[in-house]
């Protein structure tokens, strides 16, 4: 079952020094922690600092130096490795594999044991922090599948069910055409900023395959095997051979987002939050966007997990560490397993005019997250049938987390792949995929080196 969605906190790193601001001459430990909201949202950012507040009242010890930095993966290895990040960090699923094996985040096994329902946490929403021992290294500040999301009026303009989206991909490519013959883009696949081999390991996943395999006790690129070059061959044969892709190639995640709010893109691949930027940034109207589960294809029943976080800096000191856990489990986990703290979270939200009720993955077991959800959805603001094809249709697959080594070196290379097919007709899918797995073997075995 889902659980109902609160928007947490933005990612970020500062210039604050994650392991060098301990107990001070008034014996209070202080930490330094991401996630503040922008000023953009100033009743959830007043939120988060009154959080702070209360849980410096709750916690006198303790001294919370918050941040609003955004997350970087440019940036991040480096301010991280320079000791310029903070205690508490908020990061995407893809990074805890790496910030593990180089002892760059601390373990959390013993802090986690004393916190509040930690049996009832569900070991998938552990999973990506979790390393091969089940030493536990963070915990989730937000986790989400990859669906489908369409607009509900191009699909009804284009002779199509807005209520029964595609399942499949050959049943994307259909309905991509019927749009594009009404004289918009059926289908956009974002391309730069890594975004290009994040959705097509995502497809990938949809056609049964991995864009990583172990063999022995190391892992090597999957990228030759089969289901990547299906879902590559899928993008070019909607390019070239039905033109439903439009003329813009070289997406970001922004410029899709933008133009399917207004109206101009049929369908593409993307998160269950993009409808809060869909709102409060593109102005798009709320009935017209609908969200499916990720499509399938050749046997394939998996879709992408992805979202946040939250860990602690491996120079933290013990009693840093301590006092760390005790602020996510306060601001991040409390709203999961606390219905009044949900109840407050969702209030300040919806009067920020952000989305409330959103369908997202559960962090605890249903005896603690259904009263929750409960809390939550009496505030709900987003046109939920529009969102019950997702909901129907994730509930069936399972959950693959990202690729576990270099993931997002990983998908700067396949966003070249992609660029290539959508881009040239003569590229050949297999061709570009073994460039970017030539490319990317030394960076892999790298990262994985003692």
């Amino acid at each position: 079952m889902l659980a109902l969605a609160l928007v947490a906190g933005t990612a970020g790193c500062s210039s604050g020094l994650s392991g060098s601001s301990g107990a001070g001459s008034s014996g209070k430990t202080t930490i330094t922690v991401a996630g503040m909201p922008a000023t953009t949202s100033p009743k959830t950012r007043q939120q988060f600092l009154d959080a702070v507040a209360a849980f410096e009242k709750a916690n006198p010890k303790i001294k919370v130096k918050p941040t609003d930095t955004q997350w970087d993966a440019r940036t991040f290895a480096a301010r991280l490795a320079g000791g310029n990040a903070e205690t508490v960090l908020t990061v995407p699923l893809t990074e805890p594999p790496g910030l593990i094996a180089r002892k760059q985040i601390a373990d959390l096994g013993a802090e986690l044991e004393a916190l509040p329902h930690s049996g009832d946490l569900d070991p998938r929403a552990l999973a990506p922090a979790t390393a091969a021992d089940g030493r536990v290294f963070g915990l989730p500040v937000t986790e989400y599948a990859l669906g489908l999301v369409y607009n509900r009026d191009l699909f009804t303009k284009a002779g199509l069910d807005p209520d029964k989206p595609p399942t499949t991909w050959d049943e994307v490519r259909t309905a991509a055409k019927k749009i594009s013959d009404t004289g918009v883009t059926g289908y956009t696949q974002m391309t730069v900023k890594n975004t290009g081999g994040w959705i097509l390991t995502a497809m990938t996943y949809g056609f049964g395959g991995s864009m990583e395999k172990k063999v022995g006790d190391t892992y090597v690129p999957a990228l030759l095997d089969g289901p990547a070059e299906k879902a590559l061959g899928q993008l070019a044969a909607m390019r070239w051979q039905d033109d439903s892709m439009g003329n813009n190639h070289l997406r970001t995640q922004q410029d899709a987002e933008r133009d399917f709010a207004a109206g101009k893109i049929g369908m593409m691949i993307s998160t269950v939050n993009s409808y809060n930027r869909y709102i409060t940034q593109y102005s798009g109207k709320p009935a017209d966007f609908g969200m499916a589960a990720l499509p399938q294809q050749n046997g394939g029943r998996s879709t992408l997990l992805g979202g946040l976080m939250a860990v602690v800096s491996a120079k933290a000191t013990p009693a840093q560490r301590t006092a760390a856990v005790k602020w996510i489990d306060y601001f991040y986990l409390k709203p999961a397993y606390d219905p009044a703290a949900a109840e407050e979270q969702a209030v300040a939200q919806a009067a920020d005019k952000l989305a409330v009720g959103l369908p997202t993955l559960p962090f605890y077991s249903a005896a603690v997250s259904d009263p929750v959800n409960v809390a939550i959805g009496r505030h709900t603001n987003i046109p939920t049938g529009n969102f019950a094809p997702y909901v129907a249709g994730v509930g069936k697959l399972e959950y693959q987390v990202e690729p576990p080594v270099a993931a997002q070196e990983l998908y700067g290379a396949l966003d070249t792949a992609v660029q290539a097919v959508l881009t040239r007709k003569d590229a050949d899918p297999r061709a570009e995929l073994a460039k970017a797995a030539d490319r990317l073997g030394p960076v892999v075995e790298k990262a994985q080196a003692p």
